[in-house]
This record gives structure tokens, C-alpha cells and sequence, in this order.
């Protein structure tokens, strides 16, 4: 005699919400990939509801900073902002402190590009403080927001407090890389422009000269800021 079919057991619905969350997940990053942001973004946006609805915070923040990453490159600005605020609350939430600093680095970006430069200038602050504090003062993210933060004030003619930041870079560049490491040259290169803002063309020249003996050691990479600073310097 046949034995009788086995009954499905039903599938508790926190589960399915957790599969649909991360199947339309995966379908934004399928639409990314093809370059249709509008589905990619339609997709994430139907994840990232069920992910707040169930308090998944870390998944959230992984989603919304998709978004803001989408937003950001076709010009939707406001709401990569938006996106990438949310992300830096969620990761907050979630334990994930260590992935602040970016978010909100990546947030006063958007402000800076914006024309807000003194917001931009007090969520750099607050970048800093958080990378300072989750990663260490001698960090590479401390030193990319520091200098983020100096070429902010410099813009804004802040020149003590862009010289400042600039200084913090540095030194922790050279600490981390050693003095001929590209990424020295390019915060050297943002020296001169300070000293050149303030009319002391003989530091500007050195900075511009000791960037430039550095980046000349790595061609293909920066060539756009060595076209700056050899203009900077042609000036002089």
C-alpha cells in the first residue's frame, strides 16, 4: 500500500522575508552589474524595506551603501546622501563601528561637491573623530580623512586648519608608507597649494618640487595631479 504523501511544513514567515530580502538583493546587484541602476535601485530598495522591518541592521547598512554608491555615480546626490547617512546609522546599531568613518567621509563628499562646505567640513570632523577613535590615530583611513578634511579648509581659504590637517596626513603617511610612498606625495603636493594660497612661493615651490621627485617614481599612477602641480609650479 502507498504511503501517503508527506505534508509540506510551512515555512515560518521571518524566514521568507529573509530569503526575498536577499533574493532582490542579489537581483540589484545583477542589474548593477548589467548597468541598469534603475532596477538595480528598484530591487535594493524593496530589500532594504524588509531588512529595516526586521531590525537586520548590518544588512541594511550593506544595501543602503549599494544605493548611495549608485546614486552617487548618476547624480542623484540628495539621495546618496540620504542612503549614505542611513548606512553609518545602521552600522551604529549593528556593532559595525569600524565602517563609519567611510560612510560619513563618503557622506561630506557629496556635501562638499554639493557647495556646503561647512557641513561637509563638520561631518569630515566627525569622520575623523570616529576613525581616530575605532581605528587608531596612525590609520590610513585617519590620515585619507584628515586629508579629505585639509583640501576642504583649503578650498574655504581655512589655511592654518587646512595646513593642520594636511600636517596630520603626512605624518601619518610617512609612518605608515616611509617618505617616498605616493600617497606622501600627493598630501606634499596639497602643502604647496596652501603655502602658495598664502603667497610664500618659496615653500610652495619645495612642496611642489619634493611631490612631484616622488610621484615622478610611479608613472601611471596620479598623472592628473601631476599635471596640477606642474602647472602650480610652472606659476611660480
Amino acid at each position: 500500500m502507498a504511503e501517503p504523501p508527506t505534508s509540506r511544513q510551512p515555512v515560518p514567515v521571518s524566514v521568507e522575508r529573509s530569503e526575498k530580502a536577499l533574493s532582490r538583493e542579489l537581483a540589484g546587484d545583477s542589474a548593477s552589474q548589467r548597468g541598469d541602476a534603475t532596477e538595480a535601485l528598484s530591487c535594493w530598495q524593496e530589500a532594504l524595506e524588509i531588512l529595516e522591518d526586521r531590525m537586520s541592521f548590518a544588512a541594511a547598512a550593506r544595501v543602503a551603501c549599494k544605493m548611495a554608491a549608485v546614486e552617487e555615480s548618476s547624480g542623484h546626490l540628495e539621495s546618496a546622501c540620504a542612503h549614505y547617512t542611513q548606512a553609518a546609522d545602521w552600522c551604529r546599531l549593528a556593532g559595525e563601528v569600524y565602517r563609519v568613518p567611510m560612510y560619513l567621509n563618503n557622506l561630506a563628499m557629496l556635501r562638499k561637491m554639493a557647495g556646503e562646505l561647512e557641513e561637509a567640513a563638520g561631518i569630515f570632523r566627525r569622520a575623523l573623530d570616529e576613525a581616530a577613535r575605532c581605528h587608531g590615530e596612525m590609520h590610513a583611513e585617519t590620515a585619507l580623512i584628515a586629508g579629505n578634511l585639509g583640501a576642504l579648509l583649503c578650498e574655504s581659504e581655512d589655511l592654518v586648519g587646512a595646513e593642520q590637517m594636511h600636517m596630520q596626513a603626512l605624518h601619518i603617511r610617512e609612518h605608515l608608507h616611509g617618505p617616498t610612498h605616493p600617497d606622501v606625495g600627493l598630501i606634499l603636493g596639497h602643502l604647496g597649494v596652501v603655502h602658495q594660497m598664502r603667497g610664500d612661493s618659496s615653500k610652495a615651490q619645495r612642496h611642489y618640487e619634493a611631490a612631484l621627485t616622488i610621484l615622478n617614481e610611479f608613472p601611471g599612477l596620479h598623472e592628473e595631479e601631476r599635471q596640477v602641480l606642474r602647472a602650480n609650479l610652472a606659476e611660480l
